[in-house]
């Protein structure tokens, strides 16, 4: 009988032996795809980020595509885009820049100042630069925190509406 419990030992060994081993490719399989999981869902956020941050301008830009309403300068030492708007004769001024790592949009009365902090803060940004290329063209550059960068070019169709 002593061989018999010898297989029987045996058998019990290879069959946790096998199972150990499935155990182990199961884990290294399940750690793999975490790993990719985490790639592709940063790479997501990042490419997200980007579209958003360029979308939100270009919708800003278009809902204020009037002659004359859009400009661009600086505000507190950073690239900004000013957009005018007249609400019941009295002008309004959207202001989109970037401060402390945030997009930022400020509405208020033209005229009246107001710190940068007061803006409200829209997406995680790095930077964000807006140039007149061309009359009725203006460039906006983008780079985010992780170093990405995009860019958008924006026609205005208001008659005669040259980027100031």
């Amino acid at each position: 009988m002593k061989s018999s419990e010898k297989n029987h030992t045996i058998d019990v060994v290879f069959v946790l032996a096998v199972a150990c081993a499935f155990a182990a490719s199961i884990l290294m399989v399940l750690m793999l795809g975490v790993n990719i999981y985490g790639s592709i869902q940063s790479t997501s956020n990042a490419e997200f980020n980007e579209r958003v941050c360029l979308s939100y301008v270009s919708a800003k830009v278009h809902s204020n595509d009037y002659d004359g309403a859009v400009k661009v300068g600086t505000f507190e030492d950073s690239s900004a885009l000013f957009l005018d708007q007249d609400i019941d004769g009295v002008t309004y001024t959207t202001i989109i820049y970037v401060y402390d790592g945030w997009l930022r949009e400020l509405f208020s009365e033209e005229g009246i100042d107001l710190p940068p902090e007061a803006g409200t803060p829209i997406l995680e940004v790095d930077s964000l630069r807006f140039s007149a290329v061309k009359a009725n063209l203006l460039s906006v550059e983008y780079s985010d925190l992780r170093g990405a960068r995009g860019k958008v070019f924006i026609n205005l169709r208001s008659g005669g509406g040259d980027i100031t």
